[in-house]
C-alpha cells in the first residue's frame, strides 16, 4: 500500500472512531447522559431557536404570536391566596366557586372550557359537586383525569368522580414524563391494546381533548418523535412584581394567549369578559408558585397550564417540529465524518483542518436555519461532535505523521545540506516523495575534496588534536557547500563527498560547484595561515569535480539506509580528486563545458577513468573570470 492509500485509509478509520462515538450518544438512554443524547440535540435546537440572532439569520419567527382562539384564567398569586371581600376563599376552593366562573364564560360566549386541575375526589360536600356539574351542562367543559401503565403494562386510569365526570363534554390525561429531567414532547393521542381492562380504547391529552371539541374534529396523524410524542415548541413566560407589590405577588404572563386572574374574571362584568373569552378554548389553571405546578423545559420551567396552553396552540395552528428519522440523522453522522476524513487525508494538514472546522460551522449553521426557520429537526450535535471528533482524531493523525516525516527529513538530510534545502522539502505533502527514495536518474555535479599529507601529518599528532582540526576544517568546509546549495553526502576519513544539488537540480549546479570549491580553497590557504600561527600543523587539499547522469535515491539495507548517488560520474569525480595536487581544483570536461564562462582554466592531460575506452579531457581551475563579492 502506496504512502497516499496508507494515509487515506487511516483517516477514514479514525472518522468512522468518531462516527461511532456518535452514535453511541445518539443510541443512549434518554435518562443516560441527557446533555449528550437526544434530549441534549432537543435542548440546542431550542435554545437555538432562542438566540436566532447569535447564528445571524434575519426574519426569523419567534413562533410567540397571539393565538386568536385562545384564553387564559389563571389562579395567579392573588387568586391563590384568596380574596374574602369577593366571597373567594384561598386555594383550594369548594368547587362550587367554579360554578359561577363557568356561567359567566358560557354567557360570555366561550366555546370551551378547559380545567387544567384535577378533580380526582368526590367533595366532602356533595353539593359542591352538585353546583359545578349544574354549570358544566351549560358551558361545554373538559376535564383533567391521570394516565398511567402499571409496572405489567396495564393501563390504570384516576378518573373525575361520578358526579362531575358524567356532565363533562370529554376529558384528557395532562401527565407528561420528563426524561433526563427535561419535559420534551407528549403522546396526544393512545390507543390501547387488545387485552386489559381499557382494551382498544382511544385516550387523549387535555390539549388534544380541547381541541378536538372545540373544532368538532378528531385529530389526524401528527409528525412525532420516535416514541411517538409530539415534541414541545417552548414558550417564552414573562414573571413581573404583582400591582399590589405584596412580596412574593408575582404575575406572569405568556405571549400565545391573554389571560386574566380567576378573582378577576370572577368580578369583572360579562360585557368586558366576552372580548377575552368568545368563542375561544378558555383554559383554567394555576400559575402561582404555592401550586407547584412546573414542567422543566428546555426554556426554563414554566406552569403546567402554559404547556397546556403551548400544546393547544400548535394542535389548532399546525405548528409541529418535524424529527428527522432516525436513518437520516445516523447517515450523516457516518457520512459527513467520512467526507472530513477524505479531506484530511488529501490536503495539506492545516488546510484539512480549517476546511473541516468550517464545514462543522457550515453544518451547525445548516441545522439550526432548517430548525428555525422549518421546525425541521435534524441531529445537530451528534453530528456536529462527530465531525469535530473526526477533525480531531484525522487531524492529530496528520500533525504527528507530517512530525514524523519532518524528523526523517531533518535525520537524513539536516547535518548534511543547508537548512533551505531541507525546508524545501518539508514543503512538499509527502516530504519523502521529494526525496526520490527509490533511485531516480538526475543530471547533478559531483564533488570530492581530500587532504593531501594526511596520514604522515596525523602521525606527529595526538588523535585528540587530530579530532578538533578535523572538525574545525569540515565545519568550515560544509558550510561552503550548503551555502551553494550543496549536499553533504558523507565523510570519509579526511575526505568529503558532496553533491551540488540534492534533492533538487537546477542550471546552476555546477557554476555552484565550482565556485563552492574555489571559495573552500581560500578558506584552507586563511585557515592554514592561522593554524601555523598557533602551532598547528597546516595542509593542502586536492579537489575534483565532474558533471553528468546518476542515480539519486536511497541506498542500503531496510534497517539502515543512507540517501546518496552511484554510477559512473561519481567514479569519475573520485578519479579526478586524486589526480589533484594539494590546491588543486580538477574538473571534467563535462563540467567545464557548463562553466567555462566562470572560470579561469588550464587544461591538464587527459587521464583515464575506469570504465570508459579513451582519456577523458581535465582542466585545473585557476581562478573565477567573476568572483563573488
Amino acid at each position: 500500500m502506496n504512502v497516499r492509500a496508507r494515509t487515506l485509509t487511516v483517516a477514514l478509520l479514525l472518522s468512522l472512531l468518531g462516527s461511532a462515538a456518535g452514535i453511541v450518544l445518539y443510541s443512549v438512554d434518554e435518562n443516560t447522559l441527557p446533555i449528550a443524547n437526544r434530549v441534549g440535540d432537543y435542548i440546542i435546537h431550542q435554545n437555538a431557536l432562542a438566540n436566532a440572532g447569535v447564528f445571524l439569520l434575519p426574519h426569523a419567527p419567534s413562533y410567540q404570536d397571539p393565538d386568536p382562539s385562545l384564553a387564559l384564567i389563571q389562579l395567579d398569586e392573588e387568586s391563590y391566596k384568596g380574596d374574602p371581600t369577593i366571597g373567594l376563599p384561598a386555594f383550594p376552593y369548594p368547587r362550587g366557586v367554579y360554578g359561577p366562573l363557568l356561567d359567566k364564560l358560557a354567557q360570555a360566549g366561550a366555546r370551551v372550557a378547559v380545567f387544567d386541575i384535577q378533580f380526582l375526589e368526590p367533595s366532602a360536600d356533595p353539593s359542591q359537586d352538585a353546583r359545578l356539574a349544574a354549570a358544566m351542562h351549560k358551558m361545554p367543559t373538559v376535564l383533567d383525569y391521570v394516565f398511567g401503565t402499571t409496572a405489567a403494562g396495564q393501563t390504570g386510569l384516576e378518573l373525575p368522580p361520578p358526579d362531575l365526570g358524567p356532565a363533562a363534554v370529554s376529558s384528557g390525561y395532562g401527565s407528561t414524563d420528563a426524561p433526563g429531567s427535561y419535559f420534551i414532547g407528549q403522546r396526544q393521542v393512545i390507543t390501547t391494546g387488545a387485552t386489559g381492562t381499557y382494551a382498544n380504547q382511544r385516550f387523549t391529552s387535555l390539549a388534544a381533548a380541547a381541541v378536538e371539541r372545540f373544532t368538532g374534529k378528531r385529530l389526524g396523524t401528527l409528525p412525532t418523535d420516535a416514541d411517538g410524542r409530539l415534541l414541545f415548541l417552548p414558550i417564552q413566560q414573562t414573571t413581573r412584581q404583582s400591582l399590589t407589590g405584596r412580596v412574593g405577588s408575582e404575575e406572569s404572563t405568556i405571549p400565545i394567549a391573554q389571560g386574566v386572574s380567576l378573582a378577576t374574571a370572577l368580578t369583572e362584568p360579562i360585557a368586558e369578559l366576552r372580548p377575552l373569552v368568545s368563542g375561544k378554548i378558555v383554559l383554567i389553571g394555576a400559575t402561582a408558585q404555592a401550586s407547584s405546578d412546573f414542567a422543566p423545559t428546555a426554556a426554563g420551567r414554566i406552569y403546567g397550564v402554559y404547556m397546556n396552553a403551548r400544546y393547544i396552540d400548535q394542535l389548532l395552528t399546525g405548528t409541529f417540529i418535524t424529527v428527522a428519522p432516525n436513518w437520516l440523522d445516523i447517515l450523516l453522522i457516518v457520512l459527513l465524518p467520512l467526507l472530513l476524513g477524505l479531506a484530511l487525508a488529501e490536503l495539506r494538514p492545516t488546510y484539512g483542518i480549517v476546511v473541516s472546522l468550517v464545514a462543522v460551522v457550515v453544518y451547525v449553521e445548516f441545522a439550526v436555519a432548517i430548525y428555525v426557520y422549518h421546525l425541521y429537526l435534524v441531529d445537530l450535535i451528534h453530528v456536529a461532535g462527530a465531525m469535530l471528533l473526526a477533525t480531531l482524531f484525522g487531524g492529530l493523525y496528520r500533525v504527528l505523521k507530517e512530525g514524523a516525516q519532518r524528523k526523517m527529513v531533518t535525520d537524513m538530510f539536516g547535518m548534511h545540506v543547508s537548512p533551505a534545502v531541507v525546508k524545501e522539502i518539508l514543503k512538499n505533502e509527502d516530504p519523502r516523495s521529494s526525496l526520490s527514495l527509490r533511485g531516480t536518474r538526475v543530471r547533478v555535479t559531483v564533488f570530492y575534496s581530500d587532504i593531501r599529507g594526511f596520514t604522515s601529518m596525523s602521525e606527529t599528532m595526538t588523535p585528540e588534536e587530530i579530532y578538533a582540526q578535523l572538525n574545525e576544517y569540515f565545519d568550515a568546509m560544509c558550510k561552503l557547500v550548503f551555502k551553494y546549495g550543496g549536499y553533504v553526502d558523507k565523510f570519509i576519513g579526511d575526505c568529503i563527498m558532496a553533491v551540488f544539488s540534492a534533492p533538487f537540480q537546477t542550471p546552476q549546479d555546477a557554476k555552484n560547484a565550482v565556485i563552492s570549491a574555489f571559495e573552500q580553497q581560500q578558506m584552507i590557504a586563511k585557515m592554514s595561515q592561522e593554524w601555523i600561527a598557533q602551532g598547528k600543523h597546516a595542509f593542502t587539499v586536492g579537489m575534483g569535480v565532474n558533471t553528468g547522469d546518476v542515480v539519486m535515491g536511497n541506498l542500503g539495507a531496510s534497517s539502515r539506509m543512507n540517501y546518496t548517488v552511484i554510477g559512473d560520474n561519481v567514479n569519475v569525480a573520485a578519479r579526478l580528486y586524486n589526480v589533484a595536487k594539494g590546491g588543486e581544483i580538477v574538473i571534467s570536461d563535462a563540467t567545464y563545458q557548463e562553466v567555462k564562462d566562470v572560470v579561469e582554466v588550464v587544461e591538464m592531460e587527459p587521464v583515464m577513468v575506469k570504465g570508459k575506452s579513451i582519456p577523458i579531457r581535465i582542466y585545473n581551475i585557476v581562478g573565477l573570470k567573476n568572483p563573488p563579492a
